[in-house]
């Protein structure tokens, strides 16, 4: 999908569309002004892991002995890539901690992986959008909601776009829920090497206890 379509998603909508990007229209006007906003919005609305990014930081702020520059017990102070919007976890897991303040990420790790949200959508040499269309459908069902007020205030196209990302939205969210980040060994201590066995009698004594 590339921007023209996804911009037609979006105006269909409203019963309109455009043919290109370089006839100017009121239409045209409104979504270049809100694309920016919306790509924004829906890209802080979860944490998609098809969107991610990661990187090495490697790069922090030193002072004049260059000796990293400290800040609340942290001691580095990393530069973020241009493309930052907020970090997800450092080295793999949600646990380490970390902090962005002054334009800088920081954290006790020297020279961590930093997973990340970006702050735009990567297109390629076409083009042609990187992100999965589904997510692509609910920039533009946002896209809608913006523009419908002034394109057609008195149609029901803000009640329909609002329905339609809050849905699109819960079943991206639904399907990253099943396909991603399976804890290991279900958070479980250790792993259990020995034989299972049940009853149903054990079964069922288990289930009004409600330990499963």
């Amino acid at each position: 999908m590339d921007t023209l379509e996804l911009y037609n998603l979006a105006l269909s909508l409203l019963d309109l569309s455009l043919d290109d990007l370089s006839t100017p229209s009121k239409e045209l006007r409104l979504l270049n002004l809100n694309y920016n906003k919306v790509v924004s919005y829906c890209l802080r609305a979860w944490d998609f892991s098809f969107l991610l990014k990661r990187t090495i930081l490697t790069e922090y702020d030193k002072d004049g002995a260059g000796n990293p520059n400290t800040w609340s017990g942290f001691r580095y102070g990393y530069v973020v890539p241009s493309d930052y919007q907020r970090a997800v976890q450092i080295n793999a897991d949600k646990r380490n901690p970390f902090a962005y303040r002054f334009g800088r990420l920081w954290s006790h790790a020297n020279n961590p992986e930093l997973e990340y949200m970006p702050c735009t959508l990567s297109l390629d040499e076409d083009g042609n959008y990187l992100a999965p269309d589904e997510f692509l459908a609910l920039v533009a069902y946002q896209l809608a909601l913006h523009v419908a007020p002034v394109l057609d205030p008195d149609s029901q196209a803000m009640g329909t776009a609002a329905q339609m990302y809050q849905l699109t939205l819960s079943n991206i969210i639904e399907s990253e829920n099943r396909s991603n980040d399976r804890p290991s060994n279900y958070e479980a201590s250790s792993t259990w090497d020995g034989e299972v066995t049940a009853s149903q009698e054990m079964l069922r004594d288990a289930i009004i206890r409600g330990e499963v």
